[in-house]
């Protein structure tokens, strides 16, 4: 199975490292890898009781030294979960919700799914409905069961005191937006499909549709592909398998084949995996490699923005993470973005 330089397995350094995670900022506008956590190993940004210590035992024999009684681990089931057919806004609540974050914006996570980039607004209009099914082998989940969370004393003295584009943008590219509250480790085999307001077919046509690929994909029988992007239009096919055009991303073997239905549709097709060994195209070979190549599955957050009562300058903060999330301007670009905000002046109506 090999180790890491420090000597643990792949598995244990990842649930380590997804331990460490919890309780850390992050910018939910990215998707959920732990690359994107804020601050230096070790760093948190709410208090957690590092000083009571105890080891928590995985599978297989893993066993995870010194961690903090304020950060519990659980067992989540396994198996096939289906979203049904959804419309653009009704997905991004779907993913919100599992990440446990309020709001109507999309997730970081949402738009790597379905490889949306650009204007929120203009991936809605283009988008008649969304659908996923995938297979989900959680191994350990670890969440953060201290409450009531409070923000350390250096994050609270970073809140600038007045609309300052400088500061402000500075503070959510050092802490984020939300505080981690669980990392779940394991596997996870997800279709994505996408269709496109051209598209002519029905929502019961897509349900089946979708089914039928999953059916195909998580079966004994040879995978479609281990990940990538399919796109299929003007295909006009009654019957079993045809060949769409792959659109790579990086990752081999390449598909080559999807159930087709007939008639004219325009509808995308996404493949995505994390966890097990990606190179292992049958859903089933795949799946047995999850437990000794685990990558982070899910991610749920609490908002800073919820942890601000008596802090001077919360105002401004609240106002400027709203936008951040709405409008989505990429961090380099994000203190230009605020400048053109027109501060809100608080008060009394007359």
């Amino acid at each position: 199975m090999g180790e890491t330089e420090n000597g643990y397995s792949p598995a244990t350094h990842t649930a380590m490292n997804a331990v460490q995670a919890i309780g850390k900022g992050f910018d939910v506008n990215f998707d959920t890898r732990l690359l994107y956590c804020k601050g230096v190993t070790g760093s948190k940004i709410v208090e957690i009781d590092e000083g009571h210590g105890r080891d928590i035992y995985l599978y297989d024999q893993t066993v995870l030294p010194n961690v903090s009684r304020d950060i519990k681990n659980s067992q989540e089931p396994i198996g096939r979960l289906s979203s049904g057919v959804f419309n653009f806004n009704e997905m991004v609540e779907y993913f919100n919700k599992n990440a446990n974050v309020s709001g109507s914006f999309p997730l970081g996570s949402f738009n790597s799914a379905f490889s949306f980039t650009g204007s929120t607004n203009i991936n809605a209009a283009t988008t008649k409905t969304l659908s996923m099914d995938g297979f989900y082998i959680p191994l350990a989940k670890f969440h953060l069961i201290k409450s009531p969370l409070v923000l350390q004393e250096n994050v609270k003295r970073a809140v600038p005191t007045s609309w300052d584009p400088s500061s402000l943008s500075s503070f959510i590219e050092n802490f984020g937006t939300h505080v981690i509250t669980s990392v779940t480790i394991g596997g996870k085999d997800v279709i994505y499909v996408k269709q496109h307001h051209s598209s002519p077919l029905s929502t019961m046509e897509i349900k089946t549709y979708v089914q039928d690929i999953g059916n195909h994909r998580f079966s004994d029988k040879d995978s479609l592909t281990s990940s990538g992007q399919i796109k299929l239009k003007d295909k006009a096919s009654s019957t079993g398998l045809d060949t769409g055009i792959f659109i790579s991303q990086g990752i081999y073997p390449q598909p080559t084949s999807v159930p087709s239905l007939n008639g004219k549709e325009d509808v995308t097709v996404i493949f995505r995996r994390r966890g097990g060994d990606d190179l292992e195209q049958n859903h089933t070979q795949w799946a047995k490699t999850v437990q000794s190549s685990p990558d982070v599955i899910e991610m749920t957050f609490y908002p800073i923005t919820a942890l601000l009562d008596g802090v001077a300058g919360k105002e401004h903060l609240i106002r400027a993470i709203s936008l951040y999330l709405e409008y989505k301007p990429p961090m380099e670009e994000l203190r230009c973005f605020l400048e053109f905000q027109t501060p809100r002046i608080w008060a009394p109506i007359q």
